[in-house]
């Protein structure tokens, strides 16, 4: 809410400061996202002034601001009005409109991002105003591109997933405004005015009942036009006034949508925010499931220009309905059916054929059935006769229970969105994705990636493919063109860079080198790690059962524990009789002691409630570090060896030692990562994690978890985190970092501008909070995992292949108004590469491109659960795996004394 209200503020002040004769571009609106509200009759008076709170009280601030500062404006006794977000906006623009203008603009955009818009004189005089036909932009959005790009490393050719979108010369996107006099309320009959008048804006524009798009400048800025309404017959003028001719950036979202046309065009399937053809869907009959490929796209404004990021995907669908997974539930388990039939399908998305749309179960309804009446019209009828009436089917079960699902729609005039139900009938409803058990079946996996592994030289194919039906398709082209572009099927080649490979440090001064492929696992079992914690006391618990793999296991510490440079004493044995989830918490509530080092608890089978209820234990109210092993992955005798050896190095890590380390030149500097989980059925808090580096070498680690309210993106608690981080840094070193360098992920595109004015502020606080006027350079980096981006590599001898780890890429495709990079961190085996993208929000240490790039790989390299490099920097792998241990089993704050550790691998 503190952000929301910052952000209305600085929207505030730009009405306020705006010139009130000039005409300024309407920066944030979006084509075609009108708000759906209704325009109710209210009276004003002067004196009046309405009282409330958020949206409510920052509109009777400006209107106080208003009268103070002699501004005096008529208000009629009767006025057509808007609300909600609408109603603000229209306030924002009243700021700005000289007096005497009649504009209509109760249909404006749902999005805050309005800038105001500025009218000239009504029409009517002899000589219209001349309209200026350059536009101030705001000044908070970059005019020119960020060009930040590095040299370190070696030149690699590569291609990317992107096509040149080419907009014709004269083309572009140009925005005006329509009033009409007298005030039409029905935007139908605004459409019909406008349809009536094609000889002067053409058939292709987008009008939202008060502005128009069109894809060329009309010849004139300030058209009048006189005509009769449609409906009524009535005179009606018409005045069309040029407001801007917007960027490129500014229009992405109409961009996109044209192309969900295109899709429908050519006949795809729209599920979620992907398309699909089932027309070559690849039936996998042993599972009874489908795999549809598709494909994925955005449009944005890179460095190189207007382009398509285009990449494949697919959507694995069971051929089984949600009627017969009830069935055999009921058949499983009679006794706990209707338990085990909520736990299986919540939040289960399924696919409904009839229709093409998915759905999310959110409750299943068993007091309901087919026979159950909703209204539908003006009648009440029953989902039997509606299906059969609407789509033809015959629904057969009539006593099966339904599903429901809820959504949520926001209502102009009321502060709670509004909530929909809709109900559906399992037996003609699909499953759609994977179960766990289907995850955890190497046969079900093995054949599923035959269909959606998919190479480079396949990826590449397949995009022309695409470029090509586009282009053949006449209607798809000349959609295209009728807006001035053009897509091109030749993909681009472009140059990247190759940082060197690193060298990892073990302990006894012994180093090795990663390889090309950036990979040291024979490495790390035959050297001694970089810092070792003795274990001394430690217990050991198990099932009676398990009593001769608990006792393999410890011969095999003994033997190996040497290799790795650590002296492990004997434990303290403890043996339950039953596989209870009380008895293993009894036990640990008595016999562990607080000079117990670590907990290592062996289980029979893998039981997630067990499992929770012990990490629970001991993170929170027993606060010692545990190691859960399952019994099964001890019994492998050919791997055990270096299962012991992975177990050895892991508890060292929970104990606070290091396993090895990479050359990192920066000193009086803290690396912190950033990452949030939320629970995927939307029923608990999300969890929020900060992690930070404890010592110059970037090897140890402060952890702490913080509970928010559910679904909520960005940290409540970072303050509070960071001030607890600098403080432990300060009793570990004796002074604060100089530097501050923070890795964020988990942050999409359009909640990059929230993160910088609602998490960097609070950075700045905790500074501040943990000595007066400490004021370190802070580095905010946000790390993008989640896109669609695929590098290829050109010089692989099969042509086209996956480049190596340590590829990066830092213009032509990254975004024109940002400071970014694409870095490729992994190798990979099979299919195609993904590579990460990381976008620099703030350097207050002016680093130059080549050290954030070496610096992002090398944390990549630091990672203590995989002796090779992962996908992110570690500090920000450490903040997910937190993260996910507390939202998903431990529930609660973990306790401090466990902060220093890194207990949660």
């Amino acid at each position: 809410m503190t952000s929301r209200l910052n952000f209305l503020r600085s929207l505030m002040h730009r009405a306020e400061t705006a010139e009130s004769v000039s005409d300024q571009a309407d920066s944030g609106y979006q084509t075609g996202s009108t708000p759906n509200t209704q325009p109710t009759q209210s009276s004003h008076s002067s004196a009046g002034v309405s009282h409330g709170r958020g949206r409510a009280m920052l509109l009777d601030r400006l209107h106080e601001r208003q009268q103070n500062s002699g501004i005096v404006q008529e208000q009629p006794c009767q006025k057509t009005t808007v609300v909600g977000r609408a109603r603000f906006v229209q306030m924002i623009m009243d700021r700005s409109e000289p007096q005497g203008s009649k504009d209509a603009t109760a249909e404006v955009t749902a999005q805050l991002q309005t800038a105001s818009l500025k009218q000239n004189d009504p029409p009517g005089k002899p000589e219209p105003k001349p309209t200026p036909s350059a536009v101030e932009l705001p000044k908070d959005l970059p005019t020119e591109p960020v060009v930040r790009t590095g040299t370190t490393g070696t030149s690699t050719k590569l291609l990317c997933n992107f096509m040149e979108l080419r907009c014709e010369p004269n083309r572009g996107m140009f925005l005006y405004t329509v009033d009409f006099d007298p005030v039409l309320e029905s935007k139908k009959e605004r459409y019909k005015c406008l349809e009536e008048n094609v000889h002067i804006f053409g058939k292709t524009h987008t009008f939202d009942g008060t502005m128009l798009l069109m894809p060329q400048a009309l010849p004139q800025k300030l058209i009048v036009i006189d005509m009769k309404r449609p409906l009524e017959g009535s005179p009606v003028r018409l005045t069309v006034t040029f407001r801007a001719q917007k960027r490129m950036s500014d229009n992405v979202m109409f961009y996109n949508k044209l192309f969900r046309r295109i899709m429908g065009i050519l006949q795809l399937t729209e599920i979620g925010r992907k398309n699909f053809d089932p027309t070559q869907a690849r039936i996998v009959p042993q599972h009874k499931l489908e795999v549809w490929p598709g494909y994925v796209t955005a449009v944005n404004e890179f460095e190189g220009g207007l382009m398509l990021n285009l990449d494949i995907t697919h959507r694995v669908l069971m051929q089984t309905t949600v009627y017969d997974h009830i069935k055999m539930t009921a058949l499983a388990s009679p006794n706990q059916f209707r338990e085990n039939l909520l736990k299986s399908l919540l939040g289960v998305v399924v696919f409904t054929r009839y229709n093409k749309k998915t759905y999310r179960i959110d409750d299943v309804c068993f007091d309901t059935n087919p026979l159950s009446t909703f209204k539908y019209g003006d009648r009440e009828i029953t989902y039997i006769e509606y299906y059969k009436r609407q789509y033809g089917i015959d629904i057969v079960d009539h006593k099966q229970p339904l599903l429901l699902h809820r959504t949520e729609r926001r209502v102009a005039g009321k502060e709670q969105p509004e909530q929909m139900l809709v109900c559906l009938v399992p037996e003609i409803c699909y499953l759609t994705g994977l179960t766990d058990e289907m995850r955890s079946d190497f046969k079900v996996m093995r054949d599923i990636a035959t269909y959606t592994r998919v190479t480079p030289n396949q990826r590449m194919a397949s995009m022309e493919q695409f470029c090509k039906n586009v282009n053949s398709n006449e209607k798809a082209r000349t959609l295209l063109a009728s807006w001035g572009l053009e897509l091109k099927t030749q993909i681009r080649p472009v140059v990247g860079r190759t940082l060197p490979t690193e060298t990892i440090r073990f302990g006894n001064d012994a180093t090795t080198n990663a390889g090309q492929m950036a990979d040291f696992n024979t490495q790390i079992t035959n050297n001694h790690m970089l810092k070792v914690v003795n274990i001394s006391n430690w217990m050991l618990v198990h099932t009676s059962r398990d009593t001769r793999v608990a006792t393999s296991f410890m011969d095999c510490v003994n033997r190996n524990c040497r290799l790795v440079g650590i002296s492990i004493s004997a434990p303290q044995r403890e043996v339950i009789q039953q596989d209870s989830t009380q008895q293993y918490v009894q036990l640990l509530r008595s016999r562990v002691r607080p000079e117990t080092q670590i907990v290592v608890i062996i289980f029979p089978t893998a039981r997630e409630d067990r499992y929770a209820a012990v990490k629970r234990l001991c993170c929170s109210e027993l606060p010692v570090p545990s190691q859960v092993i399952n019994a099964r992955t001890l019994m492998n005798d050919k791997k055990v060896r270096s299962i012991v050896l992975k177990i050895i190095l892991q508890m060292n890590c929970k104990l606070g030692g290091s396993l090895w380390g990479v050359n990192i030149p920066l000193s009086d500097t803290m690396i912190c990562g950033i990452d949030t989980y939320h629970e995927a059925k939307r029923q608990n808090a999300s969890v929020a994690a900060f992690v930070g580096s404890l010592n110059p070498d970037f090897t140890q680690w402060y952890s702490r978890a913080t509970i928010q309210s559910c679904k909520e993106e960005f940290m409540n608690g970072l303050c509070a985190s960071f001030e607890k981080t600098l403080n432990a840094y300060r009793g570990r070193n004796c002074s604060l970092p100089q530097r501050v360098i923070i890795f964020r992920d988990g942050v999409s595109d359009s909640q990059i501008r929230m993160c910088e004015e609602y998490e960097l502020p609070q950075l700045l606080s905790a500074c501040e909070m943990v000595k007066p006027g400490y004021q370190p350079k802070i580095t905010f980096i946000i790390v993008q995992k989640r896109i669609i981006t695929r590098l290829f590599s050109m010089n692989g001898a099969d042509g086209i292949g996956n480049p190596p780890p340590g590829t990066v890429l830092d213009h032509t495709v990254t975004r024109r108004y940002l400071f970014d990079f694409f870095l490729v961190s992994q190798s990979v085996r099979q299919g195609t590469v993904s590579p990460t993208h990381f976008v620099v929000l703030r350097d207050d240490s002016a680093f130059s491109p080549d050290i954030l790039q070496r610096l992002a790989y090398k944390m990549c390299y630091m990672y203590y659960n995989w002796p090779g490099t992962v996908r992110v920097p570690a500090c920000c792998q450490y903040a997910h795996k937190l993260a996910y241990l507390v939202g998903q089993s431990v529930k609660r704050q973990p306790s401090e004394t466990l902060c220093d550790k890194l207990f949660y691998l």
